[in-house]
């Protein structure tokens, strides 16, 4: 039971009346949320939270605004500093039950971090990190695909890709769990017919929920990990001179990583082509690389208007990323750099 909940969210979410909608009176509200959410954001929720003497946290938004929700619950009865329950550190065992509730309400279809047990956030001097726990996980989440009716057609089609790369990462991951395979291929499939639908015809109430379970399935099948689009967007969502959006980049890098990827997984390669009714797998990375177009995304990172210099010192930080562990083909800090260059 949550007597006092503070709620999580966006001044965007504030401005169309997410606080009316969620029927919460006299609600505490943090609307300071932002893409990529840093540890200062989690401290400055944490301060309001105590202050208001708040029981329970609503986190309304996209992945952004549930991953913050799961930092703060994280701190509110587990002592500073953050890092130390970071995965890269082995937090996993240092996060407890000792969390207080918390109700996600996702109102974009991308990050699944409403059914997920992990939670991206950006430290100063270190860049991004997974917090990974059982305890993360919501103690409730209320999917509702009218929610995202409000999304604008490149936010849809953003947070759409986040959802679909998810499906073929954790698909591709080189750990075996053929239930989790399972659900990744399915959602895969209802998100590749459904997201330029949902781009283009935002009131289409049944291509909006169909994304929703997209990336609800993609955040079920999160357990197998993920690979190296993710290692390669993380540091650049953690750059502080811009603000880059995860799908966005997401995208970019997908075309990119199944190439690299497609000679060490040939049979899941064709069980996704057999899944989207594309008759030769090696055509994969090209149809996406049409989707992007399709929809409206940038193609290029020098489109987000980074530079050489700005990619070159994170061939490292990808490396080291979590996510390098479960691609299909091992990878080293040389082939990040060409993968950098070959999405640049």
């Amino acid at each position: 039971m949550i007597s006092r909940p503070l709620v999580i969210t966006d001044k965007g979410l504030i401005k169309l009346g997410i606080i009316q909608r969620l029927g919460i009176k006299e609600a505490v509200v943090f609307d300071r949320v932002e893409t990529n959410p840093t540890e200062a954001l989690v401290l400055a929720a944490l301060e309001l939270y105590r202050n208001s003497s708040c029981d329970g946290i609503v986190a309304a938004g996209g992945g952004s605004s549930i991953d913050l929700a799961k930092g703060l619950g994280i701190l509110v009865n587990h002592p500073p500093p953050l890092t130390q329950y970071a995965f890269r550190w082995d937090g996993i065992s240092k996060i407890t039950a000792n969390m207080p509730p918390l109700i996600a309400v996702p109102t974009t279809s991308g990050s699944g971090s409403e059914v997920g047990r992990a939670a991206l956030l950006t430290l100063p001097g270190i860049g991004k990190l997974g917090f990974l726990s059982n305890h993360l996980l919501p103690a409730a989440s209320i999917c509702d695909p009218e929610l995202t009716v409000e999304m604008p057609p490149l936010l849809t089609a953003a947070t759409g890709m986040d959802a679909l790369s998810h499906c073929v990462e954790t698909f591709c991951s080189s750990r075996y769990n053929p239930i989790a395979d399972a659900i990744a291929l399915d959602g895969l499939e209802r998100g590749f017919h459904n997201i330029l639908k949902a781009t283009q015809y935002g009131n289409d109430q049944q291509a909006r929920s169909e994304m929703m379970m997209c990336a609800l399935q993609g955040g079920l099948a999160f357990q197998k990990g993920l690979g190296a689009v993710h290692s390669l967007s993380h540091p650049l969502g953690a750059l502080p001179h811009m603000q880059l959006h995860h799908g966005t980049l997401n995208a970019i890098f997908l075309p990119v990583v199944l190439q690299f990827n497609f000679d060490h997984c040939k049979e899941k390669m064709r069980a996704i082509a057999s899944r989207l009714a594309i008759t030769d797998a090696s055509t994969l990375p090209d149809r996406f690389t049409q989707l992007n177009k399709e929809l409206g995304l940038p193609g290029r990172l020098r489109d987000l208007g980074l530079t050489h210099e700005d990619l070159e010192p994170l061939a490292e930080k990808a490396k080291e990323d979590h996510c390098t562990a479960t691609n299909p083909r091992t990878l080293e800090v040389d082939d990040f750099h060409r993968l950098y260059l070959a999405a640049w």
